[in-house]
């Protein structure tokens, strides 16, 4: 059969195109596919730590029984097939990457071990962690001393060459790093970002000694200001690519076998996608990347419903995802941490994280009730899944409380367990503290409830924010039980709960962006000279050629892709950039008065009116590109509403608890048979298939033509 012939879905409609996103978070394994007429197919299955393939393809296999076609046939029509995995982020978490040795310059052997300040032990972890001076620990180097091997070569800070590199001894050390079992190598020398004749040399000799190492470049994987953090992005991709690009082979293969034609496309914590063959380059990229995904289908919908300024949440089985969209751009991060004490120089999308999920479990110390950051996962998982978990967790409180039917858990394809919540509640919990069983549940519902609106506000009001001019988008198996409440305070006016909540991130993936991002560094100040534009356009079509050269390497045309140039700039003497987009046109002498300008509009709205000093000089540090193919995916399409009676759908009634053991009484509504255009009225459930939507009493939900549901708070007068 050729691509261009249709195959035929279960409701009989002829499909010639797919597109695929698949994302592996810490409890289950998400799967969207959306079709060439724009309707989706999503589900999910249990991850498998072990090995993520397999919880891939059990989630492929689950979302082919919505479809009702072998999954050879789909996969050989898929146009697009993107992944979101947490493969590199666990590598990192649990330091189970590959053994790297490091090749600095003479004397600056202890970079990774000293870090800059605080950086290396404070940073990166959360704030009541890291005040804690005397339980906090310095971390673990990725990199031991004994690995660590320093060379005769000197670079100046202009570029010139001060000391030439010594072969002879460079050869050496790299043979003694061989002899060490090293897996992978990585190179950074002082100020090569300014001459690369060095590392690459370095590059040669480390590649004849062992063509099997994976020799990682400061210059190609980071070449920035920044001694440290340039250092530290290298090892990190060291670290992780042997491990990443052994897994996107092996996922690759897998899915090849099962009729995939196209290569698998994996997702970045920028936001976008790369290529498998980039992960000797991006490995780094793609930490943290999963959560990003529910960012760029937030910023996807939030488009097609009007709304540019975006509060996004998700709630899995593991943790608490903040992001913010605020007119329609994402918040940027270029040198995010991604663990304690390791910065990383890539441009990243910003979302905070808490340990607050389904799974997180419930805890007390004798004298108080504590929820989280230590999570169930997926293996045992809640007391509730029957896996053998003991723990009480948040998803064991809402099936006390009465918000999850044991029996529709997943759809039904999974019977939970009420006496071991309860039972596990009782131990661990009620009886320590002297509460009753729904004191105790309702206590840990709270909590965790609370712990996500302070998250929410601190990311948004502590950044300028106002949370009154957000609308809300609630996502993640476990995030639309509680959104109603963690949103109240906060005074959002209106909340979402996408068709595709708990799959949410998934359709990111499967609707992303191709974007590549390249960068240097070459402090300039900010002023015409003789020469200066020149030498700006020389940065830019350096980097230009590079783009071209990945373009064409990943089979796509130079009329797909849309070059964006950027500049960071900052006054001298301060030690942080702001980020403008620099067209072509704006390098001429009344473009850089322009961007002067730009830049202290966009410095006082961050700091404040008034901050900005008109009479300091402004430097420009780093020059970037991003190279973007934007996404091919088919629009969504609405479909026409219907009555607002929901009363079809009514499944039943079901007592809830809330804190004080009060009762009240939910009308129980089949996510599944609502129809766009029904409303319900609070106190309900809504429950679909992979979640479950709590509506309060003073709360009511409608369901749009893309079978969102909106969620708001009746006012005065209204219902």
């Amino acid at each position: 059969m050729s691509f261009e012939e249709p195959i035929r879905f279960k409701d009989g409609e002829r499909i010639v195109r797919v597109f695929i996103g698949v994302d592996t978070g810490g409890t289950f394994t998400d799967v969207v596919l959306l079709d060439d007429r724009g309707r989706l197919t999503f589900d999910k299955a249990l991850s498998t730590p072990e090995d993520p393939s397999r919880g891939v393809s059990a989630a492929l296999q689950n979302c082919m029984e919505g479809v009702e076609r072998p999954l050879s046939e789909v996969l050989g029509r898929v146009e697009q097939f993107c992944h979101g995995t947490t493969v590199g982020t666990n590598a990192l978490i649990q330091q189970r990457g590959a053994r790297v040795g490091l090749v600095t310059t003479r004397g600056f052997e202890d970079v990774i071990i000293v870090g800059r300040g605080p950086m290396g032990r404070n940073l990166g972890i959360p704030v009541s962690q890291a005040m804690d001076f005397i339980h906090t620990e310095r971390p673990r180097p990725l990199v031991p001393k004994e690995l660590i091997r320093g060379v005769v070569e000197r670079v100046g800070v202009d570029g010139r060459i001060v000391t030439p590199l010594h072969e002879e001894s460079a050869r050496a050390a790299l043979e003694e790093l061989a002899e060490r079992g090293v897996e992978s190598l990585a190179i950074c020398l002082l100020w090569s970002f300014r001459n690369e004749t060095h590392e690459r040399r370095l590059g040669e000799m480390a590649r004849q000694i062992n063509s099997r190492w994976i020799v990682n470049l400061s210059c190609e994987v980071s070449p920035l200001l920044g001694e440290f953090e340039r250092s530290m992005t290298t090892v990190v991709n060291a670290f992780l690519s042997p491990v990443m690009s052994r897994y996107t082979a092996r996922l690759q293969e897998n899915l090849a076998q099962e009729g995939l034609t196209r290569p698998v496309q994996i997702m970045k914590c920028s936001g976008g996608l790369t290529l498998p063959e980039q992960m000797k380059r991006e490995a780094a990229a793609t930490v943290n990347s999963g959560p990003v995904g529910g960012l760029v289908a937030a910023r996807q919908l939030g488009k097609i419903l009007g709304f540019d300024n975006v509060i996004t949440t998700d709630m899995g089985g593991t943790s608490f995802d903040v992001g913010v969209i605020y007119r329609g751009q994402f918040e940027q991060e270029h040198t995010p941490f991604i663990s304690q004490g390791v910065p990383v120089q890539i441009p990243a999308v910003r979302v905070v994280t808490i340990g607050a999920g389904g799974g997180s479990i419930a805890w007390s110390d004798g004298r108080r009730l504590h929820v989280g950051p230590q999570s169930a996962g997926a293996q045992p998982g809640p007391a509730c899944y029957g896996h053998g978990g003991t723990e009480p967790t948040v998803t064991d409180a809402l099936v006390v409380l009465g918000f999850l039917d044991p029996d529709y858990f997943f759809g039904g394809r999974k019977r939970l367990n009420p006496v071991a919540a309860r039972e596990a509640i009782t131990e661990k919990v009620a009886r320590p503290l002297g509460l009753s069983l729904m004191e105790a549940a309702a206590g840990i519902y709270e909590i965790v409830t609370a712990k996500m609106s302070d998250l929410i506000r601190k990311v948004t009001v502590e950044s300028g924010y106002d949370p009154r001019e957000f609308v809300l988008f609630a996502y993640g198996g476990a995030g639309p039980a509680h959104c109603a409440l963690f949103s109240r305070p906060l005074g959002v006016r209106q909340i979402v709960v996408p068709y595709t909540a708990s799959v949410f991130s998934a359709f990111g993936v499967a609707t992303s962006d191709i974007l590549y991002t390249y960068a240097k560094s070459e402090p300039t100040p900010l002023e015409e000279q003789p020469g200066t534009i020149e030498h700006f356009e020389r940065l830019f079509q350096d980097l230009e050629e590079r783009a071209w050269a990945d373009v064409s390497y990943a089979g796509l045309s130079r009329d797909q892709v849309i070059l964006t140039r950027k500049i960071d700039l900052r006054y001298e003497g301060q030690m942080h950039e702001m980020t403008l987009e620099c067209s072509r046109e704006a390098i001429d002498s009344a473009g850089i008065a322009r961007l002067r300008e730009a830049f202290e509009s966009v410095y006082e709205g961050k700091y404040g009116q008034g901050t900005s000093r008109k009479e300091s000089p402004i430097e420009i540090i780093t020059f970037r590109l991003e190279a973007l193919r934007p996404t091919c995916a088919p629009e969504l399409k609405p479909e026409a509403l219907g009555p607002e009676d929901p009363s079809p759908a009514l499944k039943s009634e079901r007592r809830a608890t809330l804190r004080g053991e009060r009762e009240i009484v939910c009308r129980v509504y089949d996510g599944e048979r609502l129809w766009p255009g029904a409303r319900v009225l609070g106190p309900a459930l809504i429950e679909r298939r992979d979640t479950t939507l709590f509506v309060p009493e003073t709360f009511s939900a409608r369901l749009d033509g893309y079978r969102n549901i909106c969620l708001s708070e009746s006012h005065p007068g209204g219902p």
